[in-house]
């Protein structure tokens, strides 16, 4: 598994059976489904909330896409960018993508209200982002948790230094 520089990739196998590996794959899917889910469901009474629901949603399987990517792929173990404090982005890339999820919570609130006027017939796009930003905003704070034990543990110390470190067990190895 060990690679020099930017060559081809070694893909890391046990990444995908690891919990991380897993919670990516699972917000992954959740994310592209509530992009699909809004572009589907979006009507002239909540078109706004729905648009900006749905290209929220698409930021977030991006951003989380080119992070499962960078560890699938052991581009983290790589020479080029060793130095780089990979607990501490995975910490902010699932706080960041925690906050756009409690925006789409907030957007979808905001919809199903504007439907009060309008019947709850007309009520299942949003029922389902609602849903799916519930679900979503779980399984990033169960990251951001995980990202944040993890950035902790392997941050250097007095007594251990950084290069001590990488002898031993990988945060996502």
């Amino acid at each position: 598994m060990e690679q020099n520089g930017w060559g081809p990739p070694a893909v890391d196998l046990n990444f995908l059976k690891s919990g991380l590996g897993v919670l990516k794959l699972v917000q992954m899917l959740l994310s592209l489904a509530g992009f699909i889910v809004a572009q589907i469901t979006a009507s002239p009474y909540n078109w706004e909330q729905m648009q900006a629901f749905g290209w929220i949603s698409l930021i977030i399987f991006i951003l989380t896409l080119g992070m499962f990517t960078i560890f699938l792929a052991s581009w983290h173990r790589s020479d080029i960018v060793a130095r780089v404090n990979w607990p501490l982005v995975d910490f902010c890339h699932s706080a960041l993508c925690l906050l756009l999820w409690a925006v789409n919570l907030i957007l979808t609130i905001t919809a199903m209200r504007s439907f009060h006027y309008w019947g709850w017939h007309r009520q299942g796009g949003p029922i389902s982002c609602l849903i799916l930003a519930i679900v979503s905003l779980v399984t990033f704070w169960a990251t951001v948790r995980m990202s944040y034990r993890r950035w902790h543990l392997f941050s250097p110390t007095p007594t251990i230094p950084y290069h001590y470190q990488q002898l031993g067990t990988e945060p996502y190895s």
